[in-house]
């Protein structure tokens, strides 16, 4: 290692990388629809879909070579994958040439997102390690937020133009290889665990449940703005920009968060989430919007760090990369799920429209949050006994 105050940025780069794969390009969706007029809505909707998509398996099985390969590798692996599907995407002409691109993304990003996280674990413990795992998903967020506005000024001229904005791959490598040493080798003791606990799936099923109430609101803001005739779809950026700005801001802060509520941070990162999903609700107004949004980043920003941080600390080092790559693939598994369990959910109960699908999902949080207040006060119970 060439310098030890380059080691976080090198982490935190990684992160940034994680959410580009998806939402990079989506400004230009529109243009890649006039260029292929002749494509189905569902091929234009790959270009977007495919990436997270193919995450899911790729990130397992990356899991589990990381118990074979070296860390270090595997991650150049995924980033030149990642870089020549990025970039890719800009240099070919027709739509399946496209789509083989943004397959390749989705590989690159399958091996990187994963360790990204394990590496944190790697190289931090204690406070440090919770606060750098708050400054990843601040990262994550960012990426969401600055990204979609320089390829949407770039796609302008051309769609092409915009996977230009993946040119960012290109100094995350370098940063990575100048200054990213291979993990520290873990010493192991006869208590070792060799295989997951079961606690790991425990927590992927929760990331997947968390992420299947949450992308409700990134992904029908647009729509409820419309059909409620609060807003219109420009001002839906304005709305997710709120969701965002606000989990950017608890993940810079989320070490003195969590230092300050302690056993109460996952009830609060639940309890806001769930007050923001209400509140969209009741909303009747775009202000009102906007503050539902922020409230509901509040929660999120909260609890991502969370999951990622409690997974870590459950298991050993040399299986951190593999428990953190199944929270991964629970991850976009909830992002691609959600549509298809509250249009289920709305057939059952025929609670259609974008407004009852947000109560459903702040009951659900709330049923969620009676819960994790009676683990907490009980353990609080416990330990005064």
């Amino acid at each position: 290692m060439q310098s030890s105050r380059f080691l976080k940025p090198a982490i935190l780069s990684l992160s940034f990388l994680s959410v580009l794969s998806g939402v990079a390009v989506s400004p230009a969706l529109g243009q890649i629809r006039l260029a292929f007029p002749d494509a189905s809505d569902l091929a234009i909707q790959l270009v977007l879909t495919l990436p997270p998509l193919l995450v899911i398996p790729v990130s397992l099985f990356s899991g589990a070579l990381a118990l074979i390969f070296k860390r270090r590798q595997m991650l150049f692996v995924g980033l030149v994958i990642y870089i020549l599907g990025g970039l890719g995407g800009g240099l070919v002409n027709s739509l399946p040439l496209l789509l083989v691109t943004r397959a390749l993304l989705g590989i690159g990003n399958g091996v990187v997102a994963p360790l990204s996280l394990s590496l944190i674990a790697d190289f931090y413990t204690g406070e440090e390690r919770a606060k750098t795992m708050g400054l990843s998903s601040a990262m994550a967020t960012l990426s969401g937020v600055v990204m979609p506005l320089i390829s949407g000024w770039l796609a302008v001229y051309d769609w092409h133009y915009a996977f230009a904005s993946y040119l960012i791959s290109l100094p995350v490598c370098i940063l990575v290889w100048r200054f990213l040493p291979e993990p520290p080798l873990t010493v192991k003791t006869p208590g070792d665990v060799k295989k997951l606990p079961r606690v790991v799936y425990a927590m992927g099923f929760l990331t997947f449940l968390l992420m299947v109430v949450f992308y409700l609101i990134p992904a029908r803001a647009a729509l409820f703005l419309m059909e409620t005739g609060i807003g219109n779809s420009s001002q839906s950026g304005l709305v997710i920009a709120a969701l965002n700005v606000s989990a950017f801001l608890v993940g810079l802060w989320f070490g003195s968060l969590r230092s300050f509520l302690k056993r109460f941070t996952n009830l609060f990162g639940i309890v806001m989430l769930g007050s923001g999903l209400g509140i969209l609700f009741i909303s009747q107004s775009l202000p009102m919007v906007i503050v539902a949004m922020f409230i509901a980043g509040l929660g999120i920003g909260v609890l991502m760090p969370i999951i990622f941080l409690g997974t870590a600390n459950l298991v050993p080092a040399s299986l951190n990369a593999t428990a953190l790559s199944i929270i991964n693939s629970s991850l976009y598994l909830g992002q691609f799920a959600s549509p298809l369990v509250f249009a289920v959910i709305a057939s059952i109960f025929h609670t259609e429209g974008v407004r009852n699908y947000f109560l459903s999902g702040a009951l659900m949080t709330a049923i969620a949050a009676i819960g994790v207040a009676m683990l907490t006060f009980k353990k609080k119970e416990s330990r005064n006994e």
